[in-house]
């Protein structure tokens, strides 16, 4: 996105989380049991006793009733709460999720909730209403070259490429009032008339693209794990490339050299991109060949 959100996905795991361990919570229950009838301790020790076993099969049923607890705190979370339940977080902020919505992208609209109090007239309202418009807008940049003149840059996930389609659009067109339409072919969720400043002149384009190749010859230690290490490069690549296709991310040869280097790899020669890639706020790095480039060959 255009604006810094707090990410979730850094925050420690909160105190309320228990660590679960079946063998020190059969552990803790023998103890505490010796400590009341010191003479089943010769019983506990071993393994085939009735009573033993009767430890284990209580230790386990309490095991399931703390992973529930764990469960259902991290059902409460913003930052780990999945599905229905992260509706029901969202619904706390008068958000509600779209068609085909994943909970990610649920979960950035939810942090900028608040700014749909105000009209688009912040950087920050108007990604939040940008991004509330319709599910296919995968990033937004907010820029204003001159007072009241407001430029969205959009990048979709309806393609590869980013590209936003013409009906994409012009469904943003309506939603900002720069067009008329009926109010059905608008989401339910935004009320033209309230979005846009009287006094803004809103401009929507489509998201430059900057295109690169990745040419790498990856050599593979001699072994049986080769092609595990083999598939593990190239998921290492496109998750990778994934994360990086949005607006102002770079490629850095210094992180396509560690997710190459993984578990198996004797050696990496990348061949392309020479030097970074560079790209400005409203432009997305896009790979033409994605990991099609990778060649595997095994040291010898």
């Amino acid at each position: 996105m255009s604006t810094q959100l707090l990410d979730l996905a850094k925050l420690p795991a909160p105190d309320l989380l228990e660590t679960l361990d079946f063998e020190t919570l059969v552990q803790t229950l023998k103890s505490h049991l010796i400590d009341q009838h010191a003479e089943l301790a010769e019983a506990l020790s071993l393994e085939s006793e009735p009573l033993t076993q009767l430890i284990n099969s209580f230790a386990y049923q309490n095991l399931l009733l703390r992973s529930r607890i764990n469960h259902v705190a991290k059902a409460n979370l913003l930052a780990t709460a999945q599905q229905a339940d992260l509706d029901h977080i969202a619904a706390r902020y008068g958000v509600q999720r779209l068609v085909e919505e994943s909970d990610q992208r649920l979960r950035v609209r939810t942090q900028k909730a608040y700014h749909s109090l105000n009209t688009a007239g912040t950087e920050e309202s108007y990604t939040y209403h940008t991004l509330s418009a319709d599910a296919r807008v995968k990033d937004v940049h907010v820029a204003s070259p001159s007072p009241c003149h407001i430029q969205l840059t959009i990048l979709s996930n309806e393609s590869e490429n980013g590209i936003p389609s013409e009906s994409l659009l012009n469904k943003l067109a309506v939603t900002f009032g720069l067009t008329s339409a009926n109010q059905s072919q608008v989401s339910e969720l935004l009320q033209t008339q309230k979005i846009r400043p009287i006094g803004d002149w809103v401009e929507i384009l489509p998201a430059k693209t900057k295109n690169y190749s990745i040419n790498a010859k990856v050599k593979l230690e001699l072994g049986p794990g080769r092609e595990a290490a083999k598939q593990q490069v190239l998921s290492s690549v496109k998750a990778y490339l994934q994360e990086r296709h949005a607006l102002g991310k770079a490629i850095k040869r210094s992180a396509l050299f560690a997710v190459l280097h993984q578990a198996g790899v004797e050696e990496i020669e990348l061949i392309s991109p020479l030097e970074n890639i560079e790209v400005q706020k409203n432009e997305v790095a896009l790979c033409d060949n994605d990991i099609d480039g990778i060649e595997f060959e095994v040291q010898l």
